[in-house]
């Protein structure tokens, strides 16, 4: 992959080349970063992230989101991007299968505070670039998912290190190494293991993008990296030259979806027919027999009948479909850890069976889709089939979508004035003359 295009790119790219559609997609971007950072809120890893506050520079000009005391950029990143993570309900990229928002956004919002003047507009530049440059590489890194599957902390790093070496105008070699330095010090982000285990470290996403950042400041210093970057051309099974040439033309952020449910995008599916079957046939619940959901080989791994934990439940379908059935919603209340002895939720959940499906697994991961069937006491069977869901690119959520999720997820946290003002500032971000005042707004 040759590196002088890609940093070409982070280098020369301007607000001025932007149409109104990809400005408008990162305004977007940006909004539901906040709002899935207020949700990390209802999760108790955060609290047990401030503890650790200390480690990671407690003094400092950087805004943690929902807080008062600001703190060093590297103790910024890292809890910004673990909250906006925790309760997985940000934004996605299919292609790249994860997440790029809590990884690019974090970083840049941590340096943009230390510039004497950060504008609107060069904010919006830096994280358009950091999106563009990481997706890319998500793309490549997990073409070969069934044999190497990263986490966002694994490939987002990169759409970290280019958002805040362009925050910082790095140039030349200085921006090259924050890079390739980025790549050599960033997590593998083994995520089947935070699956199958329900921890806390999920995708590495905090220590990603904290990762990231520091590999700015490292490069900026003169440190050096290896003189290239996604250079395991035997992982994959794409050709990295091929999905760098529409740098610059193409643009990827247009591409990623917004979340409905706090759960992982592989759930979204199960979700959407089993509240499109209540919608249409209102089943009595009491009367269900059982309920198979037929669905994509990885999904299976969401598989916890009985979550013990927040990340269990996001990554459980028969958890977060027990609750759209229950509740006729999955907000992120419903997979914190005060909602999960919940008997009426487990006595659906533990009636739900995963299956793969031939015909579904051949979509994947181009769509997450899913077929799910209800079976009454009767014998009466309901049945809904799902590939796309509001949300995705193909029927993306819209400013009014967003500005709803927005409120579910910080009304506990901000007073309507403080709300209306961010949404306000955000829908103008780039007539900002500086970022400190909207981020003054977030504390």
């Amino acid at each position: 992959m040759p590196l002088s295009k890609v940093s070409s790119y982070i280098e020369n790219e301007k607000y001025e080349n932007l149409s109104p559609e990809v400005v408008t997609m990162v305004k977007k971007a940006f909004m539901d970063f906040i709002a899935a950072a207020y949700a990390g809120y209802q999760n108790r890893v955060s609290k047990i992230t401030f503890k650790n506050t200390k480690w990671f520079g407690e003094e400092g000009c950087s805004t943690i989101i929902g807080r008062e005391k600001q703190v060093s950029p590297f103790a910024a990143a890292f809890i910004n991007g673990t909250l906006s993570s925790c309760m997985d309900i940000d934004d996605g990229h299919r292609n790249a299968i994860g997440h790029p928002a809590c990884m690019v956004i974090p970083p840049v919002l941590a340096l943009s505070e230390l510039k004497p003047v950060c504008s609107g507009k060069d904010f919006i530049t830096s994280i358009l670039v950091g999106y563009e440059v990481g997706i890319r590489c998500g793309i490549i890194m997990n073409s070969n998912h069934e044999q190497l599957f990263y986490g966002s902390g694994g490939w987002a790093i990169f759409g970290s290190a280019a958002g805040a070496a362009k925050t910082k105008g790095l140039t030349g070699n200085y921006l090259q190494n924050s890079l390739t330095v980025g790549e050599v010090y960033g997590p593998t982000a083994q995520c089947e293991k935070s699956i199958s285990a329900s921890s806390m470290t999920k995708e590495s996403v905090g220590w990603g993008a904290a990762t990231g950042l520091m590999s700015v400041l490292l490069a900026e210093t003169g440190f050096t990296g290896p003189e290239n970057i996604l250079m395991d051309k035997h992982f994959y099974r794409i050709d990295s030259k091929s999905v760098f040439k529409t740098l610059g033309k193409i643009y990827e952020i247009e591409s990623i979806y917004f979340k409905q449910f706090p759960s992982c995008k592989w759930s979204h599916s199960p979700i959407t027919a089993a509240l499109k079957i209540k919608e249409k046939y209102n089943p009595n619940i009491e009367e269900i027999s059982e309920i198979v959901i037929e669905t994509f080989k990885k999904a299976l791994t969401l598989n916890h009948v009985s979550p013990q934990s927040s990340e269990a439940a996001q990554y459980s379908i028969p958890y977060t479909v027990a609750t759209a059935l229950c509740y006729n919603a999955v907000k992120p209340y419903h997979v914190s850890d005060r909602h999960l002895k919940n008997e009426k939720v487990y006595n659906i959940a533990k009636k739900i069976s995963l299956k793969q499906a031939d015909d579904l697994e051949s979509l994947f991961p181009d769509k997450r889709p899913a077929r799910l069937k209800i079976i009454m006491n009767d014998g009466e069977i309901f049945s809904e089939e799902v590939h796309l869901v509001k949300g995705d690119s193909e029927a993306p959520l819209t400013w009014k979508d967003l500005i709803e999720k927005f409120h579910v997820c910080t009304e506990k946290f901000l007073d309507n004035e403080k709300r209306s003002s961010i949404i306000d500032q955000v829908q103008n971000l780039e007539n900002l003359t500086d970022i400190r005042k909207l981020t003054a707004l977030m504390r």
